[in-house]
């Protein structure tokens, strides 16, 4: 049996400012991210791990996926890791997360481009991920992996329903076996 997380949240950054020449998030981003720092452990318990898509330290490209994730590491008081590897294989990160024993039966949390999450995913043992749409900064996948599968059962959640209330932390919306 390999060791992996109990649960992994899976998400793109947060909103993006309307100029292609800025790499940070928009005002409304910066809110939902803030927003997420309470709603998401209020749902889905603490983060065991937080992990962000890499980002270019001398021209900040990438930025959002590590500006999302700050305002849960501070209420959390998480450190958040950059996936320096991401860049290359978001694959493979996504199998490392799996076989690595210090996140067994955890919470892991991803913030990630949105390009790379499809590969990230199928790391994680969902080959059936569809393509995330340039304008979808709201959907969260949540990845449950029970003892006795080899698959993870995913559930999809609006952000935006969880934090209006309009979508409890439990219901599950399309439900899915890889």
């Amino acid at each position: 049996m390999r060791s992996r997380p109990a649960q992994v949240l899976l998400m793109r950054h947060g909103h993006k400012a309307p100029s292609d020449r800025s790499y940070n998030l928009s005002p409304a981003g910066l809110q939902r991210a803030l927003a997420l720092a309470s709603v998401l452990p209020a749902c889905f318990g603490a983060p065991t791990q937080i992990t962000t898509y890499a980002l270019d330290a001398e021209t900040s490209k990438n930025a959002r996926s590590y500006q999302t994730a700050v305002p849960l590491g501070v209420a959390s008081g998480v450190n958040i890791r950059i996936d320096r590897s991401s860049l290359q294989d978001s694959r493979r990160s996504g199998e490392q997360i799996l076989r690595n024993p210090a996140l067994q039966g955890g919470l892991v949390v991803l913030f990630w481009e949105h390009r790379h999450l499809p590969l990230l995913a199928a790391g994680l043992g969902w080959d059936a991920m569809p393509p995330i749409a340039d304008d979808d900064f709201d959907t969260l996948y949540r990845f449950i992996y029970a003892k006795d599968s080899s698959t993870p059962l995913v559930t999809r959640y609006s952000q935006a329903a969880l934090l209006d209330g309009s979508q409890r932390c439990s219901a599950l919306i399309p439900r899915s076996r890889p």
